[in-house]
């Protein structure tokens, strides 16, 4: 081993030691689909995370179309209820509700696991349901996925196409009763109307848990420069996500990944930058092709960075970063301490 590459290594063990955050992972609809087996967290993804030194996971209920509108309540009740079940045999692990039990499962050498939800369709239109879910420890909410629901409406897969309308009475209701219980409002997925509505009717830090900058990809689903200013004024934080990074698969590489890290630190700063890998291959590797086809149809096609395809290629990612002339105070923002510092003033 050259010196160099000692100096790399030793870098990355001190730049991963306090672990690493990721504010979205689709963890719960893959326990619920499994919920035939026992020990799915320990067997099949605590390796992983080990092995990227993940300390804090978001971890995301989501509701396929398929659920709605009859079953989405119960499937996303039963998704948490999988949740708390596989932790319970999984010690390693710990789902928290706030600042103070996110620091002490670190503390105690535990990965702490965020319960987030990826639209509110399992609400309908009962905001005592909010409650419920809080509760339950859900801590941070997206109104929407791609789609419209009783709160507002998804950004389009293009570049052009989302509803022009803003929020819903409903959803502006939601808005307010998440500032007032201290649940992180997450302004991932929302269409354009409803994100310039969300900003102007709340007043802590917002975020954008998982999406990626328009100039590299041109669509809604992403967002544009102005929004990430607007994002930086209000001293929010954006996460970056693995799978949008292109249109092109031959694009879609590590490098263009920290391009959009970069785009975003010379908008806002590095304080205003995250990661939000949200990892989804395993999942997709499971569908027939018949729903892969499908998802390309409606949405996207999902082009995966050969490098960066699950938390134990995150290692991967500090690297390149390194290489890429970023400082350690840098890298410490980006990996974990930004989003430690939305936790610490929302939670």
């Amino acid at each position: 081993m050259t010196a160099a590459v000692k100096s790399i290594d030793e870098r990355l063990d001190r730049l991963h030691k306090g672990g690493i955050i990721d504010l979205h992972f689709d963890l719960p609809m893959d326990l619920y689909e499994k919920r035939d087996r026992k020990n799915v967290l320990e067997s099949e993804f605590l390796p992983e995370f080990d092995k990227g030194n993940i300390g804090v996971l978001a971890v995301a209920v989501y509701i396929e179309d398929r659920y709605l509108p009859e079953t989405c309540l119960r499937v996303a009740l039963d998704q948490i209820a999988r949740l708390y079940a596989e932790i319970q045999t999984c010690k390693r692990l710990a789902i928290c509700k706030s600042f103070r039990e996110i620091q002490k499962a670190r503390e105690t050498g535990r990965i702490a696991l965020l319960i987030t939800m990826e639209g509110v369709e399992p609400f309908g239109t009962d905001l005592d349901l909010l409650r419920v879910f809080y509760e339950l420890g859900v801590r941070s909410i997206g109104l929407t996925h791609a789609r419209s629901n009783s709160a507002g409406h998804g950004g389009a897969f293009a570049a052009t196409g989302s509803p022009p309308q803003g929020l819903t009475s409903f959803g502006r209701d939601v808005v307010h009763e998440c500032e007032s219980l201290g649940v992180i409002i997450d302004l991932a997925h929302i269409n354009p109307a409803g994100f310039d509505e969300i900003l102007s009717i709340t007043k802590k830090p917002p975020i954008v848990s998982h999406a990626n900058v328009r100039c590299y990809y041109d669509i809604e689903r992403n967002i544009s420069d102005e929004q990430i200013k607007m994002i930086g004024e209000r001293r929010g934080v954006i996460g970056v996500n693995s799978v949008l990074v292109s249109p092109r698969g031959d694009e879609s590489t590590m490098d263009r990944y920290i391009d959009h890290i970069e785009h975003i630190a010379n908008l806002i700063g590095t304080d205003g930058v995250g990661i939000g890998f949200d990892f989804f291959e395993f999942i997709y590797c499971q569908w027939p092709e018949s729903r892969q086809k499908e998802l390309a149809t409606k949405f996207t096609t999902p082009h995966f960075i050969p490098d960066l395809r699950n938390h134990s290629h995150a290692r991967n990612l500090t690297r390149r970063l390194i290489e890429r002339g970023f400082s350690d105070e840098q890298i410490e923002k980006i990996l974990r301490e930004n989003w430690m510092r939305i936790f610490k003033e929302v939670l």
